[in-house]
């Protein structure tokens, strides 16, 4: 399709060019007429040269986009060709009711993942907070049962101390007991051998002691014996009744000593119940916190994607629209509103409304432009007005076209007072790129080359053509600049060379 265009344009540029050089060419010849003297000779002259480069373009805007759905569905509005639209409007819409509802859906589901996310926030500071507690309880527990377990410890050593104090006391007691009856016990004893002692001498020292006397004696030993078995029996029976409250007070001791070594015993297992209580109320706390932390990523996570899903819904949507990105113009558009559109095919074209001339120039003359150089402009369509212009790209790309390598030049139009420019017009450059005052010149097909040494044949007075060196400046396409070689009057004529 590129090759047949090409093969259209062709013989149409090669007709320009023709014209060109012919328009250039009867220029040069109205400026050249006076001095001509005859076909093939000239008179060396003064006068102004400009040297410029021509070429033809036409009128083309500075952005062409073109515009296809990457969804497809019944066009809602579309502007026609033609249209003239400004930044921000809507060029091309298909219906998005459905891409609506979606965006409503994802953004519910977002501010769900909000609302997890905060709640999960929140787990997070109770579970911190239970564990703070849990920690706070447990040291709480723990200094409370070692204080309980002292207790119990120190109670069990009072008990022992006072069950032993207890048994001293009630064994000092029996043996005082037994010592004092043993003493009482052997008193009577004594007191009782001492009666029948005295009575024994008493009988044997009859008739010295009345019968009364001895009576007296016999009931002294007889009460002597009596007091002997009443102190005997009452000292056993007080050494009886001390060795019980001996073996009770042990026994009362060994009780209080058991019930406080079984209060000590408790003490540690419920330290120990503690310690393991709190163990498992602390490990209990950290892998709540060790969950909700996992609950906040999951619930960031899911925000992250509810994020994503309403930006590509978004996006989805947005996609059903295309907004104008500047003020230009409809070149085209394809589809008529209800018809229904196909994702990847050309929607509408779009132009911006901001115009310059683009043309092709030469290789040979492209390397005397520059970006910001001035230009005279001249559009078919007014071709008596002319338009100024400044250079503002050069393309590095050449483009070969029959053999023909250019390079695409644009040019900015001036167009503030000038008459309306519309896309496509056709349009003729004039760059001046040097120009020289006052300077000797001839026709450029005067001047021929020997080895490298320009010259020029000067017709002497007697009709001889002399071969003469001259320096050239600048040229165009029909006058050479003469910096040396000739003077003003000389007169030069064609070489056969």
């Amino acid at each position: 399709m590129k090759t047949k265009r090409i093969n259209k344009i062709l013989p149409l540029i090669i007709i320009i060019i023709v014209i060109v050089i012919s328009l250039l060419n009867l220029s040069a010849c109205g400026t050249l007429g006076e001095n001509l003297l005859d076909e093939q000779t000239f008179e060396v002259t003064r006068g102004d040269i400009v040297q410029t480069i021509s070429a033809s373009g036409y009128i083309d805007s500075t952005s062409i986009h073109n515009y296809s759905l990457s969804t497809a569905g019944k066009v809602a509005y579309t502007m026609d060709e033609g249209d003239e639209f400004n930044k921000g409007d809507v060029l091309f819409k298909v219906d998005n009711s459905r891409q609506e509802l979606l965006v409503a859906q994802a953004e519910g589901n977002l501010n769900i993942s909000k609302d997890s996310l905060e709640l999960s926030k929140i787990s997070y500071q109770q579970a911190l907070d239970a564990n703070h507690i849990a920690l706070q309880l447990a040291d709480l527990n723990v200094d409370l049962a070692e204080q309980a377990t002292q207790s119990a410890y120190s109670a069990l050593e009072n008990a022992n101390e006072l069950a032993k104090a207890s048994e001293e006391s009630a064994y000092t007691a029996l043996e005082h007991a037994r010592n004092i009856s043993s003493w009482l016990v052997e008193s009577a004893k004594t007191a009782w051998d001492e009666a029948e002692k005295i009575l024994a001498e008493a009988i044997a020292a009859v008739p010295a002691y009345t019968p009364t006397q001895l009576a007296q004696f016999e009931a002294n030993a007889n009460n002597a014996e009596a007091n002997y078995e009443a102190v005997k029996a009452q000292q056993n029976a007080s050494v009886d009744s001390t060795e019980g409250t001996y073996e009770t007070t042990k026994e009362q001791s060994g009780s209080s000593v058991n019930s406080a070594q079984s209060a000590y015993e408790q003490s540690l297992l419920n330290q120990s119940s503690t310690s393991w209580t709190n163990l498992s109320s602390t490990q209990n706390a950290e892998s709540q916190i060790a969950i909700t932390r996992k609950n906040i990523d999951q619930a960031e996570t899911q925000l992250h994607l509810s994020e994503i899903s309403l930006e590509l819904t978004k996006m989805d949507m947005d996609d059903s629209t295309i907004y104008a990105p500047y003020d230009g113009i409809v070149l085209s558009s394809s589809y008529s509103p209800g018809e229904y559109a196909s994702p990847g095919v050309p929607a509408i074209s779009i132009i911006e409304k901001d115009f310059v001339v683009k043309a092709e120039v030469n290789e040979t003359d492209v390397v005397n432009l520059k970006e910001g150089q001035e230009a005279e402009v001249r559009l078919d369509a007014y071709y008596d007005y002319k338009f100024e212009g400044r250079i503002i790209h050069i393309s590095p790309v050449s483009s070969n076209i029959g053999g023909v390598v250019s390079f695409e030049v644009m040019v900015e139009l001036d167009t503030q007072d000038g008459p309306e420019v519309l896309y496509g017009f056709s349009a003729s450059l004039d760059i001046t790129t040097s120009s020289v005052d006052d300077v000797l010149y001839v026709p450029i097909q005067y001047v021929y080359e020997d080895d490298g040494i320009s010259y020029v044949d000067v017709l002497t007075q007697e009709g001889e053509k002399v071969k003469t060196e001259v320096t050239t400046g600048i040229s165009n396409y029909d006058l050479a600049e003469i910096k040396s070689g000739l003077s003003e009057g000389d007169i030069v004529t064609t070489s056969s060379i």
